[in-house]
């Protein structure tokens, strides 16, 4: 069977952002030495909001129930934009609290804007039951952790992207409106040091000045964490998706968590595909 399969013709949506290296990217060869760079900044597609005052948004009342993204949304969006929609919020503050309810009347996180290696904090939004505010996934631990966030924090955008690793079938789908377009093989974690099975997003992009190093060409930053590392070559044990130099361990068990592309793969999902940052990743 062919690693890569080109399963649709796939358009271009561009990068909400790039950054330097997150230099926690887990990976059994990582070395944090690489002098990692940002990717080329590309074009997003931006949800234009109105919110009210900070006030406001504090004295709104939780609803008993809020709206998933496949619901009624608090902005006008195409019929043919919605399958496989999904908002991304990024922080034009330099601090963003989160909260434990939609009330917003609590602090239970708080995130720096920039992110530690320089490239913008971005969420992944979860439910959007108005313009005021919102539910996100956190790039903290423990992995799958959710909170609520002010809509005048961040600036809102959008894609319909979405990623899929299986990983008993060393397997990579990437979808657009629902429809797979791209689909290789990958190689995966090892039994003593799995890949964590959930929910995560992609957070930043990374570009080492040569391909042949450990991350390969292009490296995805995930939201996600070891459950095996708590630290990891001076890091934090953040998972990722990233190339490699060694191509040969494509479809086998090698990483320490991350999820390992072939170079020319993690290329075409950057360039041509134009995957953004934001982008659900689900790995089962």
């Amino acid at each position: 069977m062919e690693r890569r399969h080109f399963l649709l013709g796939a358009s271009a949506l561009g990068l909400t952002a790039c950054a330097y290296p997150e230099r926690e990217l887990l990976d059994e060869f990582a070395d944090g030495s690489i002098p990692l760079q940002p990717g080329a900044p590309r074009t997003t597609t931006t949800t234009t909001t109105t919110t009210q005052s900070t006030d406001a948004a504090a004295e709104t009342t939780a609803p008993e129930e809020t709206l998933a993204l496949e619901d009624e949304l608090p902005v006008d969006i195409p019929d043919a934009d919605r399958p496989g929609l999904a908002f991304v919020a990024e922080a034009v503050v330099p601090l963003v609290a989160v909260s434990s309810n939609p009330a917003l009347d609590d602090t239970v996180h708080e995130f720096a804007n920039p992110i530690a290696s320089g490239g913008p904090l971005v969420f992944l939004v979860e439910q959007l039951p108005d313009l005021n505010r919102m539910e996100v996934l956190l790039p903290t631990r423990p992995n799958g952790s959710f909170g609520w966030i002010d809509g005048n924090d961040i600036r809102l955008t959008r894609h319909n992207y979405a990623i899929e690793v299986r990983l008993d079938e060393f397997l990579l789908t990437v979808f657009e409106r629902e429809l797979p377009i791209f689909q290789t093989t990958v190689g995966v974690a090892r039994e003593n040091a799995p890949t964590p099975l959930g929910r995560y997003y992609t957070t930043e992009l990374l570009r080492p000045p040569e391909p042949d190093s450990v991350y390969g060409a292009f490296a995805y930053g995930l939201s996600g964490f070891s459950d095996t590392f708590q630290t990891f070559a001076g890091g934090e044990g953040q998972l990722g998706i990233h190339g490699t130099n060694d191509p040969d361990s494509i479809g086998t068990n090698v990483s320490s968590g991350c999820i390992r592309m072939h170079n020319d793969d993690i290329t075409q999902m950057v360039e041509a595909i134009g995957l953004p940052v934001g982008v659900p990743v689900d790995v089962i």
